[in-house]
């Protein structure tokens, strides 16, 4: 074979790979996998069965369906499951809306120590979902939250301080947190940081 032939048959080979990998991708189907796991009681296979008929992915986009599936893994003790199912009451979405059972989950994903739940856990408190409305309480769980070195929750704590939202207002207390999610990437945090330092410096030339 000449040096031609060689390359020839090269191409070939690397389009026919090309081709079978988009066939690949853009034809599998993880649904009847997933639904086989499921039945015999994947909790893992349960939420994401759940995930892939909330979005529309690989199955026709189906509230009811995905409601179904996350509470199933959610009973089965799957805790992003307890997340995503506290979201779909909170939102009415497959479901009737019911603030108690928003919290229900979202509480009982927290006790597990996730911190998606916890800080979803004191909106409840802050907002009243589910539960009586308590600022204090919400300040208090976003702020473990935080010191436990949740970003989301750091810089959600920053901007309980900087209004005085359940604690007294702190600027300075604010930038501190903002500075702890700033290390660890949370964009808004960046954003905060230059705009609080300045009204710090204002307030402290006074």
């Amino acid at each position: 074979m000449n040096l031609l032939e060689t390359q020839t048959a090269l191409s070939i080979i690397f389009a026919l790979a090309v081709i079978l990998f988009f066939l690949y991708r853009f034809t599998y189907n993880p649904l009847k996998k997933l639904l086989k796991k499921a039945a015999l009681g994947d909790q893992e296979a349960q939420y994401e069965l759940g995930r892939l008929y909330y979005r529309g992915k690989h199955a026709p986009q189906d509230y009811a369906q995905a409601f179904n599936w996350f509470e199933t893994a959610a009973k089965n003790g799957h805790v992003r499951a307890m997340n995503a199912l506290a979201g779909l009451y909170n939102a009415g979405q497959g479901c009737t809306a019911d603030p108690s059972k928003t919290f229900f989950w979202y509480q009982t994903a927290a006790d597990t120590g996730d911190f998606e739940a916890r800080v979803n856990l004191a909106v409840c408190y802050l907002n009243g979902i589910g539960v009586a409305k308590d600022e204090a309480k919400g300040f208090e769980t976003m702020k473990a939250a935080a010191d436990d070195k949740s970003p989301i929750a750091q810089t959600l704590t920053a901007d309980l301080y900087e209004r005085g939202l359940g604690v007294e207002k702190n600027d300075k207390l604010a930038l501190h947190y903002y500075f702890l999610a700033s290390k660890q990437g949370e964009p808004m945090a960046k954003r905060k940081i230059k705009k609080l330092q300045d009204e710090v410096m204002r307030n402290f030339k006074q």
